[in-house]
């Protein structure tokens, strides 16, 4: 008779299970999803980088004895370089971490703590609107999925206003009805008032509430939010939980994840587009501000710098949304 074998001693090599098809399949999703964030990470930088360059004028023309500088400042700001090489060494500055100074926004200051400053309070804006927006097309989709039609009318009527619009009827309409009120001696004169030259919780009120809900966006969030709760309703495994008299709402709301993080990628992307129009208006300073002077000045590390934050919150969002996704639907995983 022979014995036991005998354990493996700490000098034999470990055996590795083999990965299973199913998590491999997951793996590969998600390097597809990472990919695609550094992709358009990239993208976005070099774009503006690019068009920055080919723009009539540079940052030297806008000082008062630019060209008796513009020699030393050329090579010193890298100016004199072609754009390939101001490309490659703009991602080099990058992956050292490094965003280099400002040169004409805010000549000398570190930009990384110029973006930093800024989109803090862009941030404050951002969040508030994206979370608004979404809890109110769900709040709308779950109204009108129940058959109603004039509410959509209603909500697209509003929402169609341009952002830029928007801000500006509410600000003198409030400013209006405010001053018409200090004349009566109805009220005190507030500590907002007049909006938007006094920083107060009214001017970031307004400002969110215009990007949560102008140039259509609430109409598009409220329609496809409508769309998946008609179709959700409709499932057969919401009418299997339903036969077994049990609650309904949980297994909607489950299911109902996937396509909110979608709706929320995508709506991110917007809100930083239309945060420089409502940040110049409401006199906010703020990120979309801070590239609006940064453009207009030809202060390419500050735009660069913003361009890189504003695509990793986008392409971010959009990495989060599709990783939420991949785990709550399998499906997605066994098609990854």
């Amino acid at each position: 008779m022979t014995g036991p074998a005998p354990a493996p001693g700490l000098d034999e090599p470990e055996v590795v299970l083999p990965v299973s098809r199913r998590g491999a399949r997951l793996l590969g999703a998600v390097a597809m999803r990472v990919a695609a964030f550094v992709a358009t990470v990239l993208g976005a930088v070099l774009l503006v980088e690019v068009l920055l360059t080919l723009a009539p004028g540079d940052a030297i023309d806008l000082l008062p004895n630019g060209d008796e500088l513009r020699v030393g400042l050329a090579a010193e700001w890298g100016l004199d370089k072609p754009l390939p090489e101001r490309l490659v060494a703009t991602l080099g500055r990058m992956a050292r971490g490094d965003l280099g100074t400002s040169l004409t926004w805010r000549p000398g200051a570190s930009v990384a703590e110029l973006v930093a400053d800024t989109g803090a309070r862009s941030l404050l804006l951002l969040a508030p609107a994206l979370l608004l927006g979404v809890a109110l097309a769900v709040a709308l989709g779950a109204w009108s999925a129940r058959g109603g039609t004039r509410l959509l009318r209603l909500v697209q009527a509003v929402s169609v206003v341009p952002a830029f619009l928007a801000a500006y009827v509410l600000v003198m309409g409030i400013n209006a009805a405010t001053w018409a009120l200090i004349e009566r001696g109805a009220i005190a004169r507030p500590d907002w008032f007049a909006l938007p030259d006094t920083p107060s919780a009214v001017r970031t009120a307004l400002a969110i509430g215009v990007l949560a809900v102008a140039s259509g966006g609430l109409t598009e969030m409220h329609a496809a939010c409508d769309a998946e709760l008609r179709r959700l309703r409709a499932a057969p495994f919401v009418d299997a939980a339903r036969a077994r008299g049990a609650p309904t709402w949980p297994v909607i709301l489950h299911n109902l994840v996937p396509p909110l993080a979608d709706i929320a990628a995508s709506r991110a992307a917007w809100l930083l587009g239309s945060l420089v129009v409502v940040e110049k208006l409401l006199l906010y300073s703020g990120a979309g501000a801070a590239l609006w002077q940064a453009c207009r000045l030809r202060d390419y590390p500050v735009a660069i710098g913003i361009t890189l934050v504003a695509a990793i919150v986008v392409a971010g969002t959009r990495l989060v949304a599709d990783l939420v996704r991949l785990a709550v639907d399998p499906r997605l995983r066994s098609a990854g």
